[in-house]
């Protein structure tokens, strides 16, 4: 081949990679910005998972889709929740192939195996990949205790009880205090008989949860019924002992806001906690000025206070406390499923979102209950009462205003309100708009409604603080107490 042959050739060769290259940044760069488009739009699971097999269908090589191994987890995911472990392990099998040295990845699959009692073998093999893997690449001891447990739990799963425990224990070590990790070392302690240890952990596991785990519940008393009588009795004793240790707890957490505790029951025979808060400050006792009913003042207004979604009555401590140095009687709440107010059936806030439209029905009965506790008590009049919420508070705050048979309250404070304006505005016309104060933060979203209620409700009339800076809901208050002090005379003057 002549010379100048020759280097024609290496002409058209370093053309042809130029263009593949160039071809294959560009494969790339679809495949980033498909991906990105596809979680963007929010698709119902179903078809959100046929989105992505067709996404992983036309960008099947993980060198140019740098998503490859997200897409196919994702898929993975979405068969185990829909109960398909067979076409779940596939996929995950496939997200492996497309990223083999993912100590996450490996984990996700081995553990995957290993909660199914699927595959044990492959599960201890990639778990202990991880391991590895982890390890050599300096994962933060939590990191690597969460794939420790997975590891401990496949081997428990596989029977090898010995080798279990020692793996969980040490996934305690790296990772303490989580509670799913706790349980899965309490399992195994108790199938390598070892019962004393599991009871220890599955009571302060119980007790942590405000005894709202059955499941947990359900060990404890099959440990005792399996040790005899007199081991049951040891148990229950335990939890009895316990759940009183809870109780007084509670009780002190209160009085140290200034409170007392109460215990509420809502229509539907959900057990709620408040802080009430006295005139008299934190008593409530029977020989105080307040409470008797021949005391020195005149029969006087009562407040309730709400929290946010996934907060607690002690978030409105503060603002409970500054109602009660202006002569009013205030009740700070736990709405079901946050802070003590929990049952087997809702332990949590997390819970409490998962089925949202259902408990914002409860959680307006639980005002209510709440409402016609404070009209009940002595020397407070029952028409009036006023309502402060924030954030989820502040909707069932207005929601209260519709007919019920608890008493309506004559004013309302809104603090960053939570969802559309929409949701407001029928509900908060059936007030004197000088009766409603509303308040948000500068930077939060809940300030565009607040605009949007304030012109509905036709300013100058209504009151309306927007806090400059970020925050939201009773941290406003906290923030700023001339703020605090604005909302108990706002109240003061609106139920004297």
């Amino acid at each position: 081949m002549s010379p100048l042959a020759r280097a024609a050739m290496l002409v058209a060769l370093a053309g042809a990679c130029v263009a593949f290259l160039s071809c294959e940044k560009e494969t790339h760069r679809a495949a980033r910005r498909e991906f990105q488009a596809l979680m963007a739009r929010g698709l119902p699971p179903a078809e959100q998972a046929q989105a992505l097999e067709d996404f992983v269908t036309r960008f099947p090589e993980p060198k140019t889709n740098p998503y490859l191994a997200r897409a196919l987890t994702l898929l993975a995911e979405h068969h185990a929740r829909s109960s398909e472990p067979d076409i779940a392990a596939s996929w995950y099998e496939r997200a492996v192939l497309a990223d083999p040295d993912d100590p996450d990845l490996l984990n996700a699959l081995g553990y995957f195996y290993a909660r199914n009692a699927q595959n044990l073998d492959r599960a201890v093999s990639v778990l202990e990949t991880a391991a590895r893997l982890a390890q050599e690449r300096g994962y933060p001891p939590r990191r690597q205790g969460f794939i420790k447990d997975s590891l401990g739990w496949a081997h428990r799963m596989r029977g090898d009880l010995p080798q279990a425990v020692a793996l969980l224990e040490e996934a305690g070590r790296l990772a303490p205090d989580v509670p799913i990790l706790r349980e899965h070392l309490a399992d195994a302690y108790r199938a390598l008989g070892e019962g004393d240890k599991a009871v220890s952990i599955y009571l302060d596991l119980y007790l942590e949860g405000r005894a709202t785990d059955a499941r947990l519940k359900q060990s404890l008393e099959e440990i005792g019924r399996d040790g005899g009588p007199a081991r049951a009795r040891v148990i229950a004793s335990r939890i009895d002992a316990g759940l009183r240790r809870l109780g007084e707890r509670d009780r002190q957490e209160a009085e140290a806001d200034g409170a007392t505790l109460v215990l509420l029951t809502a229509p539907d025979g959900f057990r709620l906690a408040g802080s009430l808060f006295t005139p008299g400050g934190a008593s409530g006792r029977k020989g105080s000025a307040w409470a008797r009913r021949d005391g020195p003042r005149a029969n006087g207004g009562a407040v309730l206070l709400l929290h946010g979604l996934g907060s607690n009555r002690r978030a409105a401590a503060a603002q409970a406390r500054a109602i009660a140095a202006r002569g009013l009687v205030a009740l700070a709440l736990d709405l079901r499923g946050h802070g003590a107010s929990l049952s087997e059936t809702l332990s949590g806030s997390r819970q409490f979102a998962e089925h949202l439209a259902e408990n914002l029905g409860g959680a307006e009965s639980d005002a209510r209950a709440a409402l016609a506790f404070l009209s009940r008590q002595p020397r407070v009049d029952r028409g009036r009462l006023a309502v402060v919420g924030a954030g989820l508070g502040a909707l069932i705050a207005a929601r209260t205003l519709e007919a019920g048979p608890s008493p309506s309250p004559a004013a309302l404070v809104i603090l960053s309100p939570w969802s559309r304006a929409s949701s407001y505005r029928p509900l908060l016309a059936r007030l004197d708009p000088q009766a409603v104060l509303l308040v948000a933060g500068s930077e939060e979203s809940a300030s565009s409604t607040l605009e949007s209620l304030a012109a509905a409700l036709g300013p100058p009339k209504v009151l309306t603080v927007t806090v400059p800076g970020p925050g939201g809901g009773y941290d406003l208050l906290a923030r700023d107490l001339s703020l605090e002090e604005q909302v108990a005379s706002f109240l003061v003057g609106r139920l004297r």
